[in-house]
């Protein structure tokens, strides 16, 4: 587990850090880019796509969350999923703003929970550690799938909604690698040590999340409250997955907005937009735990092949043409009336070859995927080197022109 855990951040690291400091560079989200690389109508269908898989992982943290207060009160885990999902919403309402403050003081409170709570674990269950270190590996274990499923619950998943938030950072007209570090390696420590804790949770407590243990009345209440402390990390987390979800579904309906001829209105379409999703998200909390590994795998599916083909775009073509705020207004913000600017020949063809490899790697080349190479990355990989094959014929011939909106 540590060994995929280690190569994921290996190949995850570089994607994530290109989009942190893209977000620094120019203050819009990647599907906002994505209108210059995709099609203005493409990239709009690809925000409701990924509203849809937001809602997933809120959905996800909501419920882990939710079995944490539900183990401590021992009362019905559904009373938690609202009341859980009612405060996540409230915080995303007040803005970004307000969630970074919240962030900034939840970060201890966090730390020092999952200290009391492993402390907890292993003098009450007299955790072995040299046991779990000395559990070999099977021969047959699928070291790509692994590794594919890592960078589905870390990095690259995430790396295309690093630059929402770097957006908020010091800006810059150069890539900063202190900086841009920051965010994959902010991700990665996290995961290392949920995957130990959670494998000696399961493995002496037989539940993976430490903080739901079955707490008997005699449980200290320093344990208890370290337990509702994780609670509020889960919080701390989850509110930037309600978000950016917003923030895809308003980008989806963008147009529509527009059109709103009283400005108040057109400023209700945000909390109007969180409140819908979040109600969503707290009823597929009911169910998101059992399909926890298809979910992730589909996020790895829809997820990866943009990644690389937004990074190439951004970085060898798009960046060069913008550098004022009106250059920006005009590039990305304006509906082009061509209805080849709304579809993306170039990056549609990339994000299907990607996809369609990412499912078939493993029938074509058995021997190596995905028992040793990740299938979903391999794919996901050749779908963005054939958009930079694409991209470069369409900027050198003019007779190929039409594949870039």
């Amino acid at each position: 587990m540590l060994i995929a855990i280690t190569f994921a951040f290996i190949l995850g690291v570089i994607p994530t850090l290109l989009f942190s400091e893209m977000g620094r560079e120019i203050p819009l989200t990647a599907l906002v880019i994505a209108r210059k690389t995709f099609g203005y109508g493409t990239a709009r269908a690809l925000s409701l796509l990924y509203t849809v898989i937001n809602i997933g992982w809120f959905a996800l943290n909501n419920a882990v969350g939710s079995e944490i207060l539900s183990a401590i009160t021992h009362t019905p885990i559904i009373y938690w999923y609202v009341i859980m999902g009612a405060i996540q919403i409230f915080l995303v309402i007040l803005g970004f703003k307000w969630l970074e403050y919240f962030y900034r003081y939840t970060s201890v409170i966090l730390l020092i929970s999952y200290a009391v709570l492993t402390y907890y674990l292993v003098t009450q269950y007299h955790v072995s550690w040299s046991t779990l270190w000395s559990t070999s590996p099977s021969a047959k274990a699928q070291w790509g799938a692994a590794v594919d499923l890592m960078l589905a619950f870390g990095a690259l998943s995430w790396a295309y909604k690093t630059s929402t938030t770097s957006r908020f950072a010091r800006p810059s007209d150069k890539v900063n690698v202190l900086y841009g570090l920051a965010t994959p390696i902010g991700i990665i420590i996290p995961i290392y040590l949920m995957g130990i804790l959670g494998f000696a949770g399961q493995y002496y407590a037989n539940n993976w999340n430490i903080a739901a243990l079955s707490f008997p009345p005699s449980t200290p209440i320093w344990v208890l409250l370290a337990a509702l402390g994780a609670s509020l990390a889960i919080i701390h987390t989850n509110a930037m997955n309600l978000y950016p979800s917003a923030i895809d579904l308003l980008v989806a309906i963008d147009p529509v907005i527009r059109r709103f001829r009283s400005e108040f209105r057109a400023r209700l379409t945000q909390p109007i937009a969180i409140l819908i999703l979040g109600i969503a998200s707290v009823i597929v909390s009911i169910w998101i735990l059992s399909i926890i590994e298809s979910f992730l795998n589909f996020v790895g599916l829809t997820i990866f092949p943009l990644t690389f083909i937004l990074i190439f775009d951004w970085y060898l073509r798009l960046k060069g043409n913008v550098h004022t705020l009106n250059d920006i207004k005009d590039y990305f913000y304006s509906i082009p009336k061509d209805p080849l600017k709304h579809i993306g020949i170039a990056a549609i063809i990339s994000f299907i070859v990607g996809s369609v490899l990412m499912n078939y790697l493993p029938v074509m080349v058995p021997s190596l995927f995905p028992r040793i190479l990740p299938p979903e990355f391999t794919g996901a990989l050749i779908g963005g080197l054939l958009y930079l094959v694409l991209m470069v014929l369409a900027r050198k011939v003019k007779a190929l022109s039409w594949l870039l909106p």
